[in-house]
């Protein structure tokens, strides 16, 4: 058997993999959305919202909104106007302050863009919106267009990691490099417990209470952030637990997206990093090594003693290892 016939073996069975893991989803509760219930949500303020202008402080960029198709866009803009465009991607049920202290050391180099992707932080969300990989990837477009980027580095986090392949494969002319850091994309090759909840009917992304919040950040942070992670879950429980319902229904869309963003990855030309904490609960490491099969030059580094938040938990070395990257891919071209 060639190579060309190993592989496409390979990506048949991680194609039928995906489609187990939306079928289980399916057969579960979480499935089951109240519409309604989501058209009637709205926001409400909460002890997180105290806590968001000392985040935008630490990041030491300028809050802004710009209008995308029927979404109102909140995002942080600042740094070094003569650097290079970043443009910073959080992931699921999170926002633009995930990105604070890595904001802090990459500010002095480059021209940062954070935003709240649609649907989540102070950016709007609608009931009937699509909040699919590629429908946000657009949105993403469209908003750097506006702003009047041209190009620029774009890493993106877990879900964000999705969005970001999604740009880089549908929009690849505004794509300078990838990052994919703990992304959603791909299968791995063992359950991550997020996984495993999840074919139990239980998603962990998803808090009700304070104690489902805790669990998020046990899951998502290396064991020796436990401080950290309950100082985040005592500021962010009332926010996570109230946006339940609209991260249910986004959460619905990002399961109907992996099979769609696992096929875009193939067409992905910009040079990538595929980056990933090695503690990771949420996306299992191994996810690191299908990633760069699937796209062509990818290379993996993988962080020891860090979970699914290396901008988190390791701002300091992940600024170094961005830097080292981004500069490296500027000297080949």
């Amino acid at each position: 058997m060639n190579a060309v016939n190993e592989i496409a073996i390979e990506n048949t069975a991680m194609l039928a993999e995906l489609d187990t893991m939306r079928d289980r989803y399916l057969a579960t509760p979480l499935a089951d959305i109240d519409k309604a219930r989501v058209a009637r949500w709205k926001p409400k303020a909460s002890l997180w919202q105290r806590l968001q202008p000392l985040m935008n402080v630490q990041a030491g960029l300028k809050r802004r909104v710009q209008q995308v198709g029927d979404h109102n866009i909140c995002y942080w803009a600042g740094g070094n106007s003569a650097g290079p465009v970043v443009v910073l991607l959080h992931g699921f049920g999170s926002s633009k302050e995930n990105w604070s202290y890595l904001a802090a050391k990459l500010r002095r180099e480059n021209y940062l863009l954070v935003p709240d992707l649609a649907g989540f932080g102070d950016s709007d969300f609608h009931a009937e919106g699509d909040y699919r990989m590629a429908a946000q990837a657009d949105r993403i477009a469209v908003w750097l267009q506006a702003l009047g980027v041209d190009k620029a580095h774009i890493a993106g986090s877990s879900m964000g990691g999705a969005i970001a392949a999604q740009l880089a494969s549908r929009h690849s002319h505004l794509v300078q490099t990838l990052c994919l850091m703990n992304s959603a994309g791909v299968p791995g090759r063992h359950l991550s417990q997020l996984e495993s909840g999840l074919a139990a009917g239980v998603n962990y992304l998803s808090p009700t209470s304070r104690g489902d919040t805790w669990r998020v950040f046990a899951i998502a942070l290396h064991r020796r952030q436990r401080i950290f992670g309950m100082i985040l879950s005592f500021f962010m429980a009332g926010a996570m637990s109230h946006r339940k319902p609209v991260n249910d229904f986004i959460f619905s869309h990002l399961v109907d997206s992996l099979k769609d963003t696992f096929l875009s990855l193939a067409k992905i030309s910009a040079p990538t990093l595929v980056l990933w904490g090695d503690s990771d609960q949420v996306l299992d490491v191994t996810c690191a090594d299908q990633f760069c099969e699937q796209i062509d030059g990818a290379k993996a580094m993988i962080l020891p003693a860090v979970g699914h938040l290396p901008m988190l938990e390791e701002p300091g070395l992940t600024a170094r290892v961005l830097g080292d990257f981004w500069n490296a891919r500027t000297r080949v071209v």
